[in-house]
């Protein structure tokens, strides 16, 4: 019953005419403010604005925005604004030709604005501005856009085209919490274009959520969003000067609070190859700064990328920052992706950076042959991808080999050709291209009869 009533006089209000006997944009002003603040005492009485009210606000969309005097014969996107902003009520322009062209239509549809809003109805453009946007027209049509007062409620019935509710679980919990919020949008079936946003009141991204002219039908819609941090933060459902709003508390530690100026976080990575066991240095500097900080002293993740991790601990007070140094023996040959995490370690989480280990094989005894092979090395890729490559020597660029990348692919193979060539060794590199994730053995055989043979393990985890 409260709703109705809060919204059926506040759209009486609205359509009340605010220029009715205004002769300057003064009193147009006066006139504005005075009619919001019985429109905001309404809404205090009556609760129009809990988190079940329904606002009655104006589509953004409706306001042209006029920055010089518009006359018949000037072209432009403002005249196309003022044109869409006419073609909103048919009683003041029919024709609706929204051509950024201000002809003589145009011109008539101005004439029929002013009179209805006694801001001019009689003379000529060059004597009175009649059909004119001048200052004065385009003040009034600013103001009556800013109050909602056309285009927020229906002209001919004066109900509201704008309103929604909010549903929000659950409304409390640690960190991070993730909350679904339920946005029912367009209560009142309005047949009018409109946009609502939400905003979760952690200064993340505004949800924005359109309504289609003609659509004429309530909407709801669920969205999932996630407080990282401890706090209490106000959800809002909005449309123009009208929200609806739910309270959530998340416990837990607060937000990091950022300094500028601080040494930048950085990640480096030293040996990235060698053969098994290969021991390798991670080292840099963290800050307050991190997303992972928390005042008292908390820690980040450094995940190894062969089923082992660590921490690297942050510093305990705001404005600080820490030079870190860990040290890791990998016991197995593979390619290895370590990530420093900020925070603890999760799929698409932030990070400090980011490194591929290549760790080959230990080195066999020499082949009881004339020649001795070295063992062949694993090359990571450079920019990221699933691109590996093999590098391997041979007595000469006509021995033989065979490459087994171990993932069911055509082998590289090169048959031998025997002393048809110089022998003088040589060192070979080829590529290729993996098509997923995943762990696999390359096997590498060399000589007349390819009697060497080495294998390399791959992780791939990128």
């Amino acid at each position: 019953m409260y709703k109705t009533l809060s919204s059926a006089l506040l759209g009486a209000f609205l359509l009340m005419p605010i220029a009715a006997n205004a002769a300057s944009v003064a009193e147009l002003q006066a006139q504005a403010q005075a009619l919001l603040a019985q429109i905001a005492a309404l809404q205090a009485q009556l609760g129009a604005n809990s988190n079940t009210g329904v606002g009655t606000v104006r589509d953004a969309s409706s306001c042209p925005l006029i920055g010089r005097t518009l006359r018949q014969g000037i072209s432009g996107d403002d005249v196309l604004r003022l044109q869409q902003f006419l073609a909103r009520d048919s009683s003041l322009y029919p024709e609706a030709i929204t051509s950024g062209y201000y002809g003589a239509l145009t011109e008539k549809a101005v004439q029929r604005w002013q009179v209805k809003y006694n801001i001019v109805s009689s003379g000529s453009p060059s004597s009175t501005g009649y059909g004119v946007v001048g200052p004065r027209t385009a003040a009034a049509i600013a103001l009556l856009c800013t109050t909602g007062s056309y285009g927020g409620v229906s002209g001919s019935t004066g109900q509201p085209t704008v309103g929604g509710y909010i549903t929000v679980s659950p409304i409390s919990g640690a960190a991070p919490l993730v909350v679904n919020v339920t946005a029912s949008v367009n209560t009142p079936k309005s047949c009018a274009a409109a946009t609502y946003a939400l905003d979760y009141g952690d200064g993340t991204a505004v949800q924005q959520i359109p309504v289609s002219a003609g659509t004429c039908s309530q909407l709801s819609q669920t969205y999932s969003h996630t407080y990282q941090y401890g706090g209490t933060y106000q959800i809002k459902l909005s449309a123009g000067v009208h929200s609806t709003s739910a309270t959530v508390t998340v416990s837990g530690a607060p937000a990091p609070v950022f300094t500028p100026n601080l040494p930048r976080e950085s990640f480096t990575v030293s040996p990235t190859s060698g053969a098994v066991p290969l021991t390798v240095t991670f080292s840099g500097v963290v800050n307050s700064n991190d997303a992972g900080f928390c005042l008292g002293g908390c820690s980040s993740t450094l995940d190894f990328g062969d089923g082992t991790a660590t921490t690297v601990n942050l510093p305990a007070s705001v404005g600080g920052w820490l030079n870190y140094s860990v040290s890791h023996t990998y016991t197995k040959s593979g390619g290895f992706k370590a990530t420093l995490y900020q925070g603890a370690a999760s799929i698409g989480g932030l990070t400090v950076g980011s490194a591929t280990i290549i760790v080959g094989a230990a080195t066999p005894p020499p082949p009881p042959s004339a020649y001795s092979y070295s063992p062949p090395n694993l090359l990571p890729p450079t920019d990221g991808s699933l691109v590996f490559g093999v590098q391997f020597d041979l007595p000469a660029t006509c021995t033989g080999y065979s490459i087994n990348w171990g993932d069911g692919s055509t082998a590289d193979i090169q048959n031998d050709g025997g002393s048809s060539c110089t022998q003088s060794s040589v060192l070979k590199t080829l590529y290729h291209t993996y098509g997923a994730n995943g762990n696999y053995t390359i096997v590498v055989k060399r000589g007349a009869t390819l009697s060497r043979s080495d294998d390399l393990s791959l992780n791939i985890t990128n």
